[in-house]
Parts: structure tokens; C-alpha cells; sequence
């Protein structure tokens, strides 16, 4: 089973998917991840508009899978044309079907999230319970960049390494996209909701 081997078999995972080449699958993962990272992203929809948290939690459920089925395609073709540069050799629907391997780590820590998303919205606990959860949250994100230039490697036949090669370069790229849009979204958007 994927959602247990990740851990210890990343790279058989990462082989599963790709021939499997399963959309059911996929989903799957992809329709858990959202489920997961909704606390996350609420939170700050929450303090953005000033939403209630269940509203907030709420609107993330809905949007959140879509937004996920969007990227997906997008993000397998910024590793596809990245590695392709990098003298890769994997085809477009290879990568495709090697993405959802490294958001399956990040669906494992959806208990810290809906913890923290508890906590931020008035739960006390101990000093020392955020900082864990952060802990561990890093830590599967590491490990969900380890995966997914592992996989980067197997699709494009070359070594890890030049993998987490072309995960920091993608990574990059929609990081700097992301910065844009919020640059776009505070100039032209939060004025006018004041």
C-alpha cells in the first residue's frame, strides 16, 4: 500500500504509481492532501478576511481539491521541462503519474494540522506543543522533498541528486509566481476590501 510504503519504500512507491498509472489513486491522494492542509491554508483565510473558523475551514474543503487537480498538471510540467533541460529523459505522463508520491508524507501530519488549527483558534496548551508540531510538520516536508527528488531521478533516469536539482529550480519558479501574485493581490485586491 503507497500510503504506508512511502515511508520506508519510497522508491517502490514512486514505481507503483507509475505503473499503476491509476487517476483513482491519484485522486485519492490528491482529495486527502486537500483534506489535510485545509486547517493550514484556513488559517490564513481566517485572519486575512476575518472569517469565523469554521467558515474559513470550510471554504478550504471546497477549494482546496481543486486547486490541487490544477496544480498537479502544471507542477509535473515545471519537473518535466526542468529535467528535460537538465538532460532528462522522462516523458510528460511519467512525471505526471511520479507527483502525487511526494504529497503523500504531507498527508500524515493532518492530526498536527487540525491541532495547531485548534490551538490557534484558542485552545491552550503547552509551550512546547506548537513547537513539536512544527517539528514534525518540517520534518515531512523534508522528507516530501527527498521523495520527490528521488522520483525526479527514477522518471528522468539520472541521479537523485540532479533530482533535488530540479525540485529547488521548480521550486523556485512557483515561488517567485507566488510572490507576484501577492504583490498583484495587495496592490489591486486589499484596498478595495477595506
Amino acid at each position: 500500500m503507497p500510503f504506508l510504503w512511502i515511508w520506508t519504500k519510497p522508491s517502490r512507491t514512486i514505481q507503483y504509481l507509475l505503473e499503476k498509472k491509476s487517476v483513482k489513486l491519484s485522486l485519492l491522494i490528491w482529495l486527502l492532501l486537500a483534506v489535510s492542509d485545509a486547517p493550514n491554508t484556513a488559517l490564513n483565510y481566517q485572519e486575512m478576511f476575518r472569517m469565523e473558523p469554521g467558515e474559513a475551514l470550510l471554504l478550504m474543503y471546497i477549494v482546496a481539491f481543486p486547486f490541487f487537480l490544477i496544480a498537479w498538471p502544471l507542477c509535473a510540467g515545471l519537473f518535466y521541462l526542468v529535467g528535460r533541460m537538465l538532460r532528462g529523459s522522462a516523458s510528460y505522463k511519467d512525471v505526471l503519474w511520479m507527483i502525487p508520491a511526494a504529497s503523500i508524507p504531507l498527508i500524515w501530519v493532518a492530526p498536527v494540522n487540525y491541532f495547531m488549527f485548534m490551538i490557534m483558534n484558542g485552545q491552550q496548551v503547552p509551550f512546547i506543543v506548537p513547537w513539536l508540531a512544527i517539528l514534525i510538520t518540517a520534518g515531512a516536508w523534508v522528507y516530501s522533498i527527498i521523495v520527490v527528488s528521488k522520483g525526479t531521478g527514477i522518471v528522468h533516469r539520472f541521479s537523485a541528486l540532479r533530482g533535488f536539482g530540479v525540485t529547488v529550480i521548480v521550486a523556485g519558479v512557483i515561488f517567485t509566481f507566488l510572490m507576484i501574485l501577492s504583490f498583484l493581490a495587495a496592490i489591486f485586491i486589499l484596498p478595495t476590501m477595506r
